[in-house]
């Protein structure tokens, strides 16, 4: 049991010296400069393509408004005036009839 002692000793006093510090290899040290700038610019890129697609949605806000609006109105008054309200409840019931069979052909 002594001798593990002793051992276990010296292996610790080993552990607690400084270690000697080993050059990095000057091939592996640009490498991974390379790779962190790689790294940033992907992020600064990505970063960049979803500020100018928010940027790019509220510039076209207004015209998509419009669209929105003209579309709502189109579709109102295509539904009140050519079938009335029971006409728009069946043509409802008939859109809804064929976004099912389209599911059920998909499986």
């Amino acid at each position: 049991m002594s001798e593990q002692n002793d051992f276990d000793s010296k292996l610790l006093a080993r552990f607690e010296q400084e270690q000697p510090r080993v050059p990095a290899d000057s091939f592996v040290a640009a490498t991974m400069q390379k790779v962190r700038a790689e790294g940033r610019r992907r992020e600064f890129m990505r970063v960049g393509w979803r500020v100018a697609g928010l940027a790019a949605l509220v510039m076209a806000s207004p015209w998509l408004i419009k669209g929105v609006e003209r579309l709502n109105a189109a579709l109102d008054s295509s539904f009140s005036l050519a079938l009335g309200q029971a006409g728009s409840w069946i043509l409802g019931a008939l859109a809804l009839l064929a976004a099912l069979v389209m599911r059920a052909r998909r499986r």
